[in-house]
Formats: structure tokens, C-alpha cells, sequence
């Protein structure tokens, strides 16, 4: 019987897997430093302008923040591409890490609009480091692991978004604002020291791939994957927005707010270290086509009960759903678009998700005003799923086109190993 033993299946990809690898470990550590000072800037953003004795002068900032990184993603990722990555990490980081200090410093000392230059300019220089970080881990990594190296970095991103506005706030309100924004330019600093060592290809490497010729070839052949990202997110600020009214409108304490998006982060968290463990059916346009729906009728729990544990079990079935979106959308993008624009498209995703999130915040703001809490959380998870649809079946049909399921995908690297 020995010559015919039938082959084993390859062990399921772990996190140790992605973590022994070269530079693992590394590439780890300076995303979530490169990741803290943008969380953190919202907040300490608003607080720095509230030191000069506005908050409408703080929310100033913290938008031309937000719209610097809309603007800046697509072109700064762009250059990941073409360009050396060490060298653009470099100076995109330093670059940010100035902005972030002459906020401190100049800030009441200073006309306005050169602080809202300043916050402008520091979104906009380092929009393009998120997506060329994860170009250069999804193309180091095998593409057995590339799922499990996602879903590991979705959770380190939710992590950093749940600490990072409670640093901020707990930094301003207890020592100052600058301190904050101190602290966020040496955040943008520390990954220069380990940038030598995170695993990285050169643009050399990919010359043989067909590249779009710009970045509006880019936009049309990942437009399902970018409409996502800006669904996702639209519901997302839509309900940011939307619950402290909601638990206002029931009787429920608004402190309760920080509590409950706290609940839907540490799903997200534990959602995507599951979901990046294993390969799963279908194809990222099927998988979404089924998760984004399955999200937007979990949050519309908190439109039709006014009790508080539905509200919580609203955004832990969010939260739950969230995240294998998030890593749906990067597996995606790899299979529709060539790998020497990966950066770029990460970056796309970037912007789209962060204009989507602004756009559902002025809807949401003005829809509470017009209507009822109630009525604003069901008509924008009825848009996002009207925009989640379309996206999902563009990203079902391109998938169809271009190649095999990421679990097809996978299963083909193991019996070609």
C-alpha cells in the first residue's frame, strides 16, 4: 500500500507562518506605528484647535487632515509604484512627521490657514504609505498566505483604531495638544529605524507586468473594489454619526457611544484573525454579495429596538462582518489588477473609504436634523447596500474573467507545492 499513498494536504497557514517570515515581524511593527499617528489625528486635531479657544477651528484641521489624505492616496501610491520603496517610505514618513511637529509649534502662534495648510499638507504626503506597505506584503508573500497575512494586518488595524483616539484624547485633555501631535511625529518617525528590514521588491521586479498607463486606468479596472471601500466605510460613518443620537432619542446615556463602537473593534478584531485563518468558498464578489448585506441588516437592529442590548448586539454582529469585508477588498484588488499597480490600488481603496465615511457624516448630519434617528440609520443602510450590490456584482464578474477563487487560488498553490 505505500505506492499509493494518497498525498497529504499542505497545513493550514498560521500566524506564526507570517510572522517567522523574513522581515515579518517588522513590517508588523511599522505599520501599526505608520497607522497610530493617523488615528490619533482627528481627535488631537480638534483638541489642538480647541487650545486656541475654537473647536470649530479644530474640526478645521481634522477635515483638511481627511482631505489631504483623500486627495494625496491615489498620487502618493502612484509613486510607490514607480519608485524605489525605501526611498518613498522615507520621505513620505519624514515629511509627515515635519507637518505634524510645526502643528505643535506654530499653533496659536500662526495665521489659521497655515496651520490648515500644515494639516492638509501631513494627510496628504504619507496617504500613499498604507498602500505601499501592503503592495509590498501581499507581492513578498506566498500566495497560500496572503489571506492569513491580511487578515492579521486588518486586526492590527482595528486595534490601532480603537487605541489611537482614546491616546489622543487621554494625551490632550491631561497634558496638552502639542504633546499629542509630538507624539504622532515621532510615530512617523520610528519605522524609518526598521525600514531597512521590512521585505520589499523594487519597481526592476515587476517591469515585465502590463501596466496601466495612469491612475484612471487603474480606477476603471478596480472600480467594483473601490465602490466597495466606499460602501463599507459610508456605513460605517453613517452609523458613527448616527448612534449617539440614536441612544439620545431613547433615553440611553451618550457616554454608552465609546462603549458600543468599542464592542463592534474588538469583534473586528476577532473576526479578522478568524477569517484569515483558512480559505473560504466563493469568490471575493460572492463572499461580498452575502457579507455586506449580512452587515447592514445587523446595524438596522438599532433602528427598529431602543433597548440597549440591541444596540450592542447590533455592532457586534457589525463588527463581526466588517473585517472579512475589509480583507474581501485587498484579495480582490489582487485579482483584478497587475501587481506593479498594487500600491497604487491599495491607495485607491484608501481615499475611496475615507470619502466614502465623510460623505456618509454630511448625510447622516443632515438627515438626523430632517428626520429621526431611526429613519437615518434605515435609508443610509439601505443606500449602502444598493452601492454594496453593484460593487459585489462588478467584483463577481471580474473575478469570473480574470481567474480562480481565492480558495481556488489556494488549493492551486498547494498542489502545485
Amino acid at each position: 500500500m505505500s505506492g499509493n499513498t494518497l498525498p497529504t494536504a499542505p497545513p493550514a497557514p498560521t500566524y506564526r507562518d507570517v510572522l517567522r517570515r523574513e522581515g515579518g515581524t517588522a513590517w508588523y511593527a511599522a505599520m501599526g506605528l505608520i497607522r497610530t499617528p493617523v488615528a490619533m489625528a482627528p481627535l488631537a486635531l480638534v483638541f489642538l484647535g480647541h487650545s486656541t479657544g475654537s473647536f470649530a477651528a479644530g474640526g478645521v484641521l481634522a477635515a483638511a487632515h481627511a482631505l489631504g489624505e483623500a486627495v494625496g492616496a491615489p498620487f502618493m501610491g502612484r509613486r510607490f509604484d514607480r519608485k524605489p520603496f525605501l526611498g518613498q517610505l522615507r520621505v513620505a514618513l519624514f515629511a509627515e512627521a515635519l507637518a505634524f511637529a510645526a502643528l505643535a509649534v506654530l499653533t496659536g502662534h500662526t495665521p489659521m490657514p497655515l496651520l490648515v495648510a500644515l494639516a492638509f499638507v501631513a494627510g496628504a504626503v504619507a496617504a500613499g504609505v498604507p498602500g505601499g506597505m501592503r503592495a509590498q506584503l501581499s507581492s513578498t508573500t506566498p500566495e497560500h498566505l496572503r489571506a492569513t497575512a491580511l487578515g492579521l494586518e486588518s486586526a492590527l488595524n482595528q486595534a490601532i483604531w480603537a487605541a489611537g483616539p482614546m491616546l489622543a484624547s487621554l494625551v490632550s485633555t491631561q497634558v496638552s495638544p502639542r504633546v499629542a501631535l509630538v507624539l504622532m511625529a515621532v510615530a512617523s518617525t520610528a519605522p524609518l529605524l526598521m525600514a531597512a528590514r521590512i521585505r520589499h521588491r523594487g519597481p526592476a521586479a515587476l517591469e515585465q507586468d502590463d501596466t496601466p498607463a495612469g491612475t484612471l486606468s487603474v480606477v476603471r479596472m478596480a472600480w467594483p473594489t473601490v465602490l466597495l471601500a466606499a460602501a463599507i466605510m459610508f456605513l460605517v460613518g453613517a452609523m458613527d454619526v448616527a448612534l449617539p443620537a440614536r441612544l439620545e432619542s431613547t433615553g440611553q446615556q451618550l457616554a454608552l457611544t465609546g462603549v458600543i463602537t468599542g464592542v463592534f473593534a474588538g469583534a473586528s478584531i476577532a473576526a479578522g484573525l478568524v477569517y484569515g485563518r483558512r480559505a473560504w468558498p466563493g469568490t471575493p464578489g460572492t463572499q461580498t454579495l452575502l457579507l455586506l448585506p449580512a452587515m447592514t441588516v445587523a446595524l438596522t437592529l438599532c433602528a427598529v429596538t431602543g433597548r440597549l442590548w440591541g444596540f450592542f448586539a447590533a455592532f457586534l454582529l457589525g463588527g463581526l462582518f466588517y473585517s472579512p469585508l475589509m480583507i474581501i477588498r485587498n484579495l480582490a484588488l489582487q485579482h483584478r489588477l497587475p501587481e506593479n499597480v498594487w500600491a497604487t490600488g491599495f491607495s485607491l481603496l484608501y481615499a475611496a473609504g475615507g470619502l466614502g465615511y465623510g460623505a456618509a457624516a454630511l448625510l447622516t448630519a443632515g438627515l438626523v436634523e430632517a428626520t429621526t434617528p431611526a429613519v437615518t440609520i434605515v435609508v443610509c443602510t439601505a443606500v449602502t447596500t444598493l452601492i454594496g450590490l453593484i460593487a459585489g456584482l462588478g467584483e463577481r464578474s471580474g473575478t469570473e474573467r480574470t481567474g480562480p477563487t481565492t480558495a481556488e487560488g489556494h488549493r492551486a498553490q498547494h498542489t502545485a507545492t
